[in-house]
């Protein structure tokens, strides 16, 4: 988006931001602020009409903490995407007001400065406009891959089912035990803590119990009911039509000696000592108190424990070994979650001691690779003194200028989707 300084009048508010931005005749208010490893950008909103501003193409003093520097060509592309991300929301009614919207922006802007990846895969094409231009597809597609891959940790957050009736249980920032009625969704709460992490960046945190923490108190404050837990002596005074289950809970709590906090009108109670959902069913002239069955985010709405393996059963068909692609797959790599082994038995006998020599310092590998790598290398050198084999000509690590344009956007794009296809579609690229 090309400015002028000449087309742009800006308003001043209280913030450091201008409040209100003329351009080009047309008055726009600031919505919100993205800063990225160069380039700073306003945006800007005049009813549907969403556009960005470029703080280094404008003269304008403004007390903020950092250099303006100019956008790089890279960014450009980026904040295109983001522009037009905000405006398909927009379209399909993601913002019930224009503060939701000012709220998603601000997340945003967290969101790509607390993800070094990202913005270390930006300065990789810093100035490099050229390449830019010829990638601007995988550069959108990797945005959108990026944009949507958060983390999302469920350990501790469950489910169960009394008297034929949902519950989400999980435990807030100070570790008090939450309960609220999922009753309004036919989704498990898998699937819901999914859905919901696309509505906002507040929902992507680089942790993921952050993010699953934010997503449950959003929840149990906006959509789903939250049932309120009492100490068991006060129950009975709360809920009179459920005076027998309540006795019983304070009797069992008496006479075992727990801390049950609860609520009589759902039949819901939690033992806090042994971490363990209960309820209280009239049985004839007594009360029996049981065990409720926890769903965990491995688990189905049956119960049944989910194998983890079972999405791994496809097979994955590995191109042909390549030196330089191999390389920079594995330096790509260190640092994200991929199947190291599989990787290290299919390539096993055409790795370079260089290539074993990194796995080995930069991988978490078990003893069985870690012996699998040590004799392939030993069995190299053996080789080598045998037939006595010069030098090989290429450095494996060393960055070469003639490898597809150049090594920084090879090294980029290996690491937009981290996976062997995209390995076969570099290949295709370098035939």
């Amino acid at each position: 988006m090309l400015l002028c300084r000449k087309c742009v009048t800006i308003r001043l508010g209280d913030s450091m931001l201008p409040n209100k931005v003329i351009y080009k005749g047309k008055e726009f208010e600031t919505i919100g602020f993205i800063k990225l490893n160069n380039g700073s950008f306003l945006i800007l909103q005049n009813d549907e009409d969403i556009i960005y501003l470029d703080l280094s193409k404008i003269n304008l003093k403004l007390d903020l903490k950092f250099e303006i520097k100019e956008a790089t060509k890279v960014e450009i592309v980026l904040m295109d995407y983001i522009v037009e991300a905000i405006k398909s929301d927009i379209r399909n009614d993601k913002y019930q007001s224009k503060e939701d919207l000012k709220r998603d922006i601000v997340d945003l802007n967290k969101y790509i400065n607390t993800h070094p990846e990202l913005l270390n895969n930006i300065k990789e094409l810093d100035f490099k406009d050229d390449v830019v231009l010829k990638t601007i597809t995988s550069l959108l597609s990797y945005f959108d891959e990026t944009m949507k891959d958060a983390p999302l940790n469920l350990e501790g957050i469950t489910s169960f089912k009394i008297d034929g009736k949902d519950y989400i249980k999980y435990r807030d920032q100070n570790g008090k035990v939450k309960i609220m009625d999922d009753n309004v969704d036919n989704r498990n709460f898998v699937e819901q803590f999914k859905a919901k992490q696309n509505e906002s960046e507040y929902f992507k945190q680089d942790d993921g119990k952050e993010s699953a923490l934010n997503i449950a108190e959003d929840m149990n404050e906006y959509q789903k009911t939250s049932i309120e837990l009492n100490e068991a002596d006060e129950m009975e005074k709360t809920h009179s039509n459920q005076l027998l289950s309540s006795m019983a809970m304070q009797k069992y709590d008496n006479q075992a000696d727990k801390d049950i906090i609860g609520n009589a009108q759902t039949g819901i109670y939690y033992d806090e000592q042994n971490d363990k959902v209960l309820t209280a069913k009239q049985q004839e002239n007594s009360v029996e108190v049981s065990e409720v069955k926890e769903i965990t985010h491995n688990e189905n709405n049956n119960g049944t424990t989910i194998d983890n393996n079972s999405t791994l059963s496809t097979e994955i068909n590995y191109p042909p070994y390549n030196e330089e692609i191999v390389t920079q797959y594995l330096m790509t790599n260190k640092f994200n979650d991929v199947n190291i082994n599989v990787f290290i038995d299919r390539y096993l006998y055409d790795l370079s001691v260089e290539q074993i020599d990194y796995l080995l310092n930069n991988y978490e590998l078990t003893a069985e690779y870690i012996n699998k790598l040590n004799n392939r290398k030993k069995n190299i050198s053996s080789n080598e003194n045998q037939q006595q084999l010069e030098k090989p000509k290429v450095k494996v690590f060393t960055k070469s200028k003639a490898a597809f344009i150049d090594t920084l956007l090879l090294s980029f794009i290996v690491g937009l989707i981290s996976g062997m296809y995209l390995i076969l579609l570099i290949l295709m690229i370098m035939s």
